[in-house]
């Protein structure tokens, strides 16, 4: 990818949030993933993340934020599929300008979703430095990355991917609820890592002994 194009290409300052009253109203007619929000310097970005390994859904999901008393949707740009990363999901958000506005709404859904989303905000060169002051006064993003450097960056993130399955691999990939009369679970089968989280979970790599309902109903019941 020839980096100096993408710089120079398209300046809009797009943002991924969007008022409440309006958007919802177009959400009703038409899928998030169908809305055509990207400029040519992301969607370049968003080809350059593909052609090296990144697998991406584009606008998956909205966000509803309250910030200074209006009501906003936001509606990240890319999620990271088939990984995560410190226990959470991973949201990278391209951004040609900085925006004070956008920067408020930004430390609002790290302050409510920060625990659940990772989120990585690739910027201009040129705009490195202020988005740098705003990250430090608030801790608004997870990582900053510039257009310059990008190619390194999504080698570091696809080592995190690697990391990531060998951790997986490590761990039971199968799991029964055992059912009477050898048991006292409901018989409950998951395969694989993320169904067996879901339903059963892990004690160190190792699946719990019963699925996550048939505790919560044993617990319930030694409590009388």
């Amino acid at each position: 990818m020839n980096k100096k194009h993408i710089q120079k290409q398209d300046h809009n300052n797009r943002s991924s949030f969007y008022e409440t009253s309006k958007i919802l109203k177009l959400l009703k007619k038409s899928k998030i993933s169908n809305l055509d929000e990207f400029s040519i310097w992301e969607k370049k970005i968003l080809q350059s993340l593909r052609r090296n390994g990144i697998s991406l859904e584009t606008k998956f999901r909205n966000f509803p934020l309250k910030v200074e008393d209006q009501k906003y949707e936001y509606i990240p740009d890319f999620l990271v599929k088939d990984f995560e990363y410190k226990d959470r999901e991973i949201l990278i958000e391209a951004h040609e300008e900085i925006s004070n506005n956008d920067v408020k709404k930004y430390q609002k859904f790290r302050s409510i979703f920060g625990s659940s989303y990772y989120l990585i905000m690739i910027v201009r060169d040129e705009e490195l430095r202020e988005w740098n002051t705003h990250d430090m006064q608030r801790g608004i993003f997870n990582e900053i990355w510039v257009v310059d450097n990008l190619e390194f960056e999504i080698k570091c993130l696809l080592e995190k991917k690697k990391k990531y399955e060998d951790k997986i691999n490590s761990f039971e990939k199968k799991a029964v609820c055992p059912a009477p009369p050898k048991g006292h679970g409901c018989g409950r089968i998951s395969n694989g890592y993320d169904e067996i989280v879901k339903h059963f979970g892990y004690r160190g790599k190792k699946v719990q002994s019963l699925c996550r309902k048939c505790r919560s109903t044993h617990k319930s019941k030694t409590r009388f």
